[in-house]
């Protein structure tokens, strides 16, 4: 499992179970089967949000979203209740052990683990309570969905209804050597030199005032469109090989080299089919979770104690995600 300190700030902000305890005389946000959720715990994650997302809750519609951040937070520590107790009653758990391999999963894709903790505003006890609440959601999830595998027709079939989503889009290998705007008679130079048989990649890295000369011009394999219309059409006017006259665009002076093309293309079933099984799992285990949860929030006792807090609708909720 792969993770960087974004997502190391996510499982503080979204993570399925978040840490909910006793607590006294604070104001509460809501009981769910007289367990009390505290407006000071909730506020806590709200914060976390805020000190990871702060541009988005300002402008006019910073207050209505963040309104809605805290509706869906709290939507999320209720479920999180009744899933924590629900996985109780079925005996499941998660050892140390379980939590000091994902930990050594999370240090191995941040360069500096203690200062994204800090950034995060979390402690590593945090980080392991959340660690174990998500583990235990997965088995409690795992479990309640079964195990019926995916056949093969299965496979097949949402390969056939989701054709587009394995489809390789035409793409072309250009190479270009950027001028100033100002610098139209270097330009000029260097393409007599690339005429007369110079090295393209070679002046490219003398040249360039792209990023792109440090690779001797190479932007490598792309979809065309995503170039501005000037470099699009001169590009789509070249053989493989062929090197453009200067072409102008917003950026300045372009001479522009087609290393290559390559047509749309429909990757082989065989390529992804265990792709597609952990698509059609994941999918399963969503509606699972959702299905699940919709019934335990059936049968609890919740009161929001902060009316204004209540979601008008069910939150959708989503399956812990796998490795």
């Amino acid at each position: 499992m792969r993770f960087t300190r974004t997502v190391l700030a996510s499982v503080v902000a979204v993570a399925l179970f978040t840490g909910v305890a006793a607590c006294g005389s604070e104001d509460i946000a809501a009981r769910v089967n007289g367990e009390e959720i505290t407006r000071a715990e909730l506020d806590a994650q709200v914060e976390r949000l805020r000190v990871q997302y702060g541009d988005m809750f300002e402008g006019e519609n910073g207050d209505a979203l963040l309104l809605d951040f805290q509706r869906s937070l709290l939507a999320s520590m209720i479920d999180a209740i009744l899933m924590r107790k629900a996985a109780e009653e079925r005996g499941i758990s998660v050892t140390d052990a379980e939590i000091d391999e994902q930990v050594e999963g999370i240090k191995a894709g941040i360069e500096d683990f203690d200062a994204a903790l800090t950034e995060a505003n979390m402690t590593l006890e945090d980080l392991r309570d959340q660690l174990r609440d998500q583990l235990v959601a997965q088995k409690l999830i795992e479990e309640i969905a079964g195990s019926e595998g995916v056949t093969a027709e299965e496979i097949a079939a949402y390969y056939e209804e989701n054709t587009d989503q394995f489809t390789e889009a035409a793409a072309t290998n250009a190479a270009h050597i950027l001028f100033d705007a100002a610098d139209k008679a270097t330009a000029e130079r260097v393409l007599a030199e690339i005429r007369a048989g110079g090295d393209f990649a070679a002046l490219a890295k003398e040249h360039s005032k792209d990023g792109s000369g440090a690779n001797g011009g190479d932007l490598g394999w792309a979809d065309p469109n995503q170039y501005v219309p000037q470099f699009k059409d001169a590009l789509g006017k070249l053989e493989e090989g062929e090197v453009s006259d200067l072409v102008e665009s917003e950026f300045g002076w372009h001479i522009i080299k087609l290393l290559g093309t390559r047509e749309a293309s429909v990757q082989p079933l065989t390529e992804v089919t265990t792709l597609i099984e952990q698509m059609i799992l994941q999918d399963r285990n969503t509606e699972v979770f959702q299905e699940f949860v919709a019934e335990l929030r059936a049968a609890a006792e919740i009161e929001y104690v902060i009316p204004e807090l209540e979601q008008t609708e069910a939150p959708a909720g989503e399956a812990p995600a796998g490795e």
